[in-house]
């Protein structure tokens, strides 16, 4: 008999941070004993993530025959005839939600979820998971809240520290791009004090490069919206940027007085004063805020994101979770 495995849909080459996180599920799993895979629909090309994790990669076709005890992840926006192609291939099935927002891009309703066969759940966010069972989800859910990748405060360090900041203002306006330039708008006319301070734009940058832009910026502008939970944020703060923006919802799960000005939806002037008020700090003030912002990033360490997604699959696989360690 085959040895069970676990393996998670994953796409090539990685677009967005959602796929890279199935990516670092796959590469802690194997790195705590487990034997996960990276799984490849049939016909999709092979290439290296963007950020390369070692990781093997088994290729979806009639070479691959699942076993009634091997367990395929699959994304919330996994189509709904994708969902039930798989389901007829005889293996288990877990749903990664890494977005409520998104959740009905595959199964179409509530109810259609609810009456899927899921042998579990995984999530980003007690967010995510509050927002389910709210609606109404009976799959026990696990949350596994993702890592802040060390490139940013190594990035902050490069740089030697907070003194070497520009006065700038960083912002990512791909969820947001028409709120984005009546932010700069009302950034003009509310505070034309700070007419010099540039505006950089975030956007077709790798992660290192991500990291480098965050580091030497004062300030982050959080332009999330309908986020499960919103990595660029806790990403800024780790780079030892002050922010000020919106939550998206999943930012909740993070988001204090002390580590951002935060401003509900349509606030785009309260938001613009934010930042003037960032800007406008002295250096103590500034530093406390930084602090704050850091440690909340410290929160979504490695450590802890192996330490979740280790406990969320012991819960997921229970008594039978010994079968799928790498020594079984």
């Amino acid at each position: 008999m085959t040895n069970p495995a676990i393996y998670y849909a994953c796409t090539l080459p990685v677009r967005a941070g959602g796929e890279l996180v199935n990516f670092q599920h796959v590469d802690s799993l194997r790195r705590q004993g487990w034997r996960a895979f990276a799984w490849l629909q049939e016909g999709a090309e092979l290439e290296w993530p963007s950020q390369a994790f070692p990781v093997p990669v088994v290729q979806g076709g009639p070479h691959h025959r699942w076993t009634p005890h091997d367990v395929l992840v699959l994304p919330e926006v996994w189509s709904d005839s994708g969902w039930q192609i798989m389901r007829e291939q005889g293996c288990q099935l877990v749903m990664h939600n890494q977005n409520p927002y998104y959740t009905f891009r595959g199964l179409p309703t509530l109810d259609a979820l609810n009456a899927f066969p899921l042998a579990g759940g995984l999530c980003c966010s007690a967010f995510t998971r509050d927002t389910l069972q709210a609606w109404g989800s009976t799959t026990d859910w696990q949350v596994v809240q993702p890592m802040v990748l060390p490139h940013f405060e190594q990035a902050l360090a490069h740089i030697s520290g907070l003194s070497a900041k520009r006065q700038q203002i960083a912002f990512m306006p791909r969820k947001r791009p028409n709120e984005a330039k009546q932010l700069q708008q009302w950034f003009a006319a509310l505070c034309p004090q700070w007419a010099q301070v540039p505006w950089v734009e975030v956007d077709g940058m790798s992660r290192p490069q991500v990291a480098q832009t965050l580091a030497e910026s004062l300030v982050f502008v959080s332009l999330s919206k309908d986020e499960g939970l919103g990595l660029p944020p806790l990403e800024a703060m780790a780079a030892g940027c002050l922010v000020a923006g919106f939550t998206g919802g999943g930012g909740q799960e993070y988001a204090t007085p002390d580590n951002g000005l935060w401003v509900g939806e349509a606030q785009l002037p309260d938001l613009a004063l934010a930042i003037a008020s960032l800007l406008a700090m002295d250096a103590p003030q500034q530093a406390a805020r930084v602090r704050a912002g850091q440690a909340t990033a410290a929160l979504f360490s490695r450590a802890n994101f192996d330490a979740q997604l280790n406990a969320a699959w012991h819960q997921l696989l229970g008594d039978t979770a010994s079968a799928y360690r790498s020594g079984a």
